[in-house]
Parts: C-alpha cells; sequence; structure tokens
C-alpha cells in the first residue's frame, strides 16, 4: 500500500511479544480527516496497535506510515500525533493553562506562541473560563476536555484517543461523546479512536474496524456493518441489543427454525445443512401464539427489550416500541421479516449470502 497524505498507512503490521504474537499482519488505509475507531472485546489488541501508531510499542514487522513518512521505527515526537489516554494525567499544581501549554514549553516555544494555541484550544474547547483553576477544581468531564487540549495545542497530524471516556459516568460519556463528534467537525483532522463500546463507535465513526484476537475481522462505514457484517462475530458485536442466533437446518422449503416452529423461505438459499439464523431484535415484532415463554420485560419508555425463553436453553431478544410490552410469564410468538434474516456457517461463522 502506498502512504496517504495526512492520513494513516498500516502495512502488514506484526506484534509478538517474545514467542507470542498479539497482532496478525493488519492492513489498513486512514484517510486524511477521517474518524477511524477501532472496537472489539477486551484483549483483541486495539490499545495495542494504537500504541504502535504512537510508538509507546515497538512494530514487529511491517511498516506504519503517517503523513507520507514512514515512521516504523521513528521516536514518539517524531510521528506527528498525540495522544489523549484514559487518565487524564493533569498535574495537580498547575493551572488549566499550564497544563494545555506544558508539553509546548518544553519543546522551547516562545511564550507568546504558547498562550495563542492555548487561548484557541479553550476557546474550541469552552475551557476559557477556567484556565486558571486547578485540575482538583474542575468536573471529570472537564478534565477531560483539558486532556484533548493539551493534544490540540501541540497541532498534531494525527490524534489519537485511548478509551477517553471510560473513567466518565453514563450522563458525562454521551456529553463528552458528542463533544468529541464536533471537536472533528470543526478541525477536520485526522482522528483514531480506541474503544470497546460499540454505542461510541457507531456514532462516532467514520470507519469503522473490528478486531478480534489481534486481526481485523471487517472494516466498513458504521451502516455498513450494521447491515452487512461479514461474519456472526462482527454482527453480534455490533447492534445493541446484539443479534439473536439460533440454531437452523437449510432444507428444500426454506430454513427450518426449530425454536420458533416454522419454515422460513429466505433470499439466500443455502445448500441443506445445518446454519445459523441471525434475527436482529428490531427486525422482529411480537404477534399471538404460545412458541415463546416472556422471562424478562426492560422498559427503556421509548423502547422495551423483551427476553423470550423459546426452550432447550434458547432466548431471543425482541424490542418493541410503546407501552403495551407483554409481564414475564406471557406465551407470545414473534413475526420474521424473510428480507432481514441473516444466515452464518455454524462452523466457520462467515456469512452465507
Amino acid at each position: 500500500m502506498a502512504g496517504v497524505t495526512n492520513g494513516v498507512s498500516l502495512e502488514r503490521v506484526i506484534k509478538r511479544y517474545g514467542e507470542t504474537q498479539v497482532i496478525h499482519g493488519v492492513d489498513l488505509e486512514i484517510a486524511e480527516g477521517e474518524l477511524c475507531v477501532f472496537v472489539g472485546p477486551s484483549g483483541c489488541g486495539k490499545s495495542t496497535l494504537l500504541r504502535m501508531i504512537a510508538g509507546l510499542e515497538e512494530t514487529t514487522d511491517g511498516r506504519i506510515v503517517i503523513a507520507g513518512e514512514d515512521v516504523t521505527r521513528a521516536d514518539p515526537s517524531e510521528r506527528g500525533v498525540a495522544m489523549v489516554f484514559q487518565t487524564y494525567a493533569l498535574y495537580p499544581h498547575m493551572s488549566v493553562a499550564e497544563n494545555m501549554g506544558f508539553g509546548l514549553k518544553m519543546t522551547g516555544h516562545p511564550k507568546e506562541e504558547i498562550a495563542r494555541r492555548v487561548g484557541e484550544a479553550a476557546r474550541v474547547l469552552q475551557l476559557e473560563p477556567y484556565l486558571e483553576r486547578k485540575p482538583k477544581a474542575l468536573s471529570g468531564g472537564q478534565r477531560q476536555r483539558v486532556a484533548i487540549g493539551r493534544a490540540i495545542v501541540r497541532d498534531p497530524s494525527v490524534f489519537l484517543f485511548d478509551e477517553p471516556l471510560s473513567n466518565l459516568d453514563a450522563e458525562l460519556r454521551v456529553e463528552m461523546r458528542v463533544e468529541i463528534a464536533h471537536l472533528h467537525k470543526s478541525m477536520g483532522a485526522t482522528m483514531i479512536y480506541v474503544t470497546h463500546d460499540q454505542v461510541e463507535a457507531m456514532t462516532l465513526a467514520d470507519k469503522i474496524v473490528v478486531l478480534r484476537a489481534g486481526r481485523v475481522e471487517q472494516v466498513g462505514a458504521p451502516l455498513a456493518l450494521y447491515q452487512d457484517p461479514d461474519n456472526r462475530f462482527v454482527a453480534g458485536f455490533i447492534g445493541s441489543p446484539s443479534m439473536n442466533f439460533l440454531d437452523g437446518r437449510a432444507e428444500a422449503g426454506g430454513v427450518a427454525i426449530p425454536a420458533l416452529g416454522r419454515t422460513i423461505e429466505t433470499a439466500v438459499r443455502p445448500r441443506d445443512g445445518a446454519v445459523t439464523v441471525g434475527l436482529r431484535p428490531e427486525d422482529l415484532t411480537l404477534a399471538a401464539g404460545e412458541t415463546l415463554v416472556v422471562d424478562i420485560v426492560e422498559n427503556l419508555g421509548s423502547v422495551c427489550h423483551v427476553h423470550c425463553d423459546a426452550g432447550h436453553g434458547t432466548r431471543l431478544v425482541v424490542e418493541t416500541r410503546g407501552v403495551n410490552a407483554p409481564r414475564p410469564g406471557a406465551r407470545v410468538d414473534v413475526a420474521v421479516d424473510p428480507a432481514r434474516v441473516y444466515l452464518f456457517d455454524p462452523q466457520s461463522g462467515a456469512r452465507l449470502r
């Protein structure tokens, strides 16, 4: 792959710790101005990959190109990146302005230049009223904005975010998520963002990279991954609540789903044999019948998540709207739209198309 101007290219990137390989030949292009989110479960390698881009982890093999320059063996300070960590790492004895400008001061920038950059970042992040405060006088969200401001003043080619919202409560997470989206829109900067939260990934990203065990499972726009997953792992990881997976069997008349007691004629006609059937909760509709037993009802206000027991250890979640959700213990059925049925190979997990 060729390097992308003011973007990031990873070319067959590998990371080993001794005999243990944790990143397995990752190829990736992140375009200039793109907000790319690395998402996946704990231990999938997303933070390791981010730290390799930053130069905080040595790259065992492959190439990392930032803004057209091969930085694979370059020091972190020479890569044109700025990183925002999960912890704020602010100096408690310094004011907000001093914290934001400290890196520039250490690299010998003139006081006037530091003041100008800090002022611009404070305006963008709405921190101007707090420039003289110490970190202890700030809320968690304000402290995280200071940490982001410290990155902005460096004027990097690429911003790197390593789970920056994980220490905030639920309300602040939503607020800061919106602020980061606004920041990206106003700056037009290249950003790489790591999270285990697929809601953050879906709402923030121009491009999502789904990782599992150090390998890229799929890359694409949020809705593309949601609507057209390549395999069972991506289908189950993207979307909340998660996709339901049921045992099925392809036969002459369609796909038989024993848990639902019916055969569905699907657009995809796999060869006869076992298949895994994927059904998103929002694509199902509760109907009259006695196939399923309602177990738990999660009433979230605008929607309800109805957890049903189909017997033999099979469970199904249905998303409904309105206030007339069935009570636990009620018997129901579900209507299935054949056009919204996903089929997967039960051994490999690959999507059957």
